[in-house]
C-alpha cells in the first residue's frame, strides 16, 4: 500500500501539527495499479504547470503514529490556513487515490486580549495587594495613613477573582499541554472555526487538487471517468 519505510516510534500522527480533519474520500481504480508511479510523476509535473494560488506543493512521507510503523509518500498542498494530503499507491492491481484535507482555524484576536488580560491581572493583583497591606500596616502601628477598605476591596472581591484566574490559566496550560502531545498545536485554545472566507478557500483548493488530479489520469492513459469527481467538498458539518 505504498510503505516507503518504517520508524521506531513515532509520538504524533501523520496529520498532526495540521489542524482538524475535513474532507476525505478516496478512489479504487479497478486494474491499473501498475501505473501508480506514473500517476504520481504526472500529477508532480501537472501541479508545477497548474500553480495554485499561494499554494506550496511538497512531497513527504507522513508516519503513522504508534511502534514500528510505517510511512507513506503524499502530497502536501498548503495554501493559508489549508492543507490537502493527496495519497496515490497501487493496491493489488488496483490504483488507490485518497485526498483528505485539514483546516488549521485562525488565532483568535478576543481570545488573545482575554488571556494577556489574564495574565496581567495574575501578575499586577499580588504587587497591588502587598502594597495595599503594607500601607495598612503602617497605618495601624505606626499612625501613617492608609485605606483598609482598599485592603478589604482587594481581598473580599477582586481575591476570589484572582484564585479563579490563576485556575483558569492553569487549566489552560494542561489543555494546551494535551493538544501538543495529542495534535503538536498548543495554540489550539485560542483558535476558532472557519468563517465563509476559510470555507471557500477550502473549497477551491479542494477541486484543484482533485482536477489535477483528474487531469493527469490523460497522461499516464486512465480515463477520466473512472475517478468521478466527489460527492461534497469543504467541513461544514465536521469542523462547526
Amino acid at each position: 500500500m505504498g510503505n516507503v519505510g518504517t520508524m521506531p516510534v513515532s509520538i504524533w500522527g501523520p496529520f498532526a501539527g495540521y489542524g482538524t480533519r475535513g474532507r476525505h474520500v478516496s478512489w479504487l481504480i479497478n486494474e491499473q495499479g501498475e501505473r501508480a508511479d506514473g500517476l504520481r510523476d504526472a500529477v508532480a509535473a501537472r501541479f508545477q504547470r497548474r500553480e495554485i494560488p499561494r499554494a506550496t506543493v511538497q512531497p513527504v512521507k507522513l508516519v503513522r503514529q504508534g511502534v514500528l510503523v510505517d510511512t507513506r509518500p503524499y502530497f502536501l498542498i498548503r495554501r493559508g490556513l489549508t492543507t490537502a494530503g493527496l495519497y496515490i499507491a497501487r493496491f493489488g492491481q488496483d490504483l488507490f487515490v485518497s485526498q483528505v484535507t485539514y483546516f488549521k482555524g485562525p488565532i483568535s484576536s478576543m481570545r488573545v486580549l482575554i488571556l494577556v488580560a489574564a495574565l496581567l491581572f495574575a501578575l499586577i493583583y499580588p504587587v497591588v495587594y502587598n502594597d495595599a497591606f503594607s500601607q495598612v500596616g503602617v497605618s495601624l502601628f505606626g499612625g501613617v495613613g492608609g485605606n483598609l477598605s482598599n485592603l478589604m476591596f482587594l481581598t473580599c472581591c477582586l481575591g476570589p477573582i484572582y484564585l479563579v484566574d490563576w485556575l483558569a490559566l492553569g487549566i489552560l496550560t494542561l489543555f494546551s499541554g494535551y493538544k501538543y502531545l495529542a495534535e503538536k498545536d498548543v495554540l489550539a485554545a485560542l483558535r476558532v472555526s472557519p468563517n465563509e472566507f476559510d470555507v471557500d478557500d477550502t473549497v477551491a483548493l479542494e477541486k484543484s487538487v482533485e482536477q489535477t488530479v483528474r487531469e493527469a489520469l490523460d497522461a499516464v492513459g486512465i480515463e477520466q471517468r473512472l475517478m468521478p469527481q466527489a460527492a461534497e467538498y469543504g467541513f461544514r458539518r465536521r469542523l462547526i
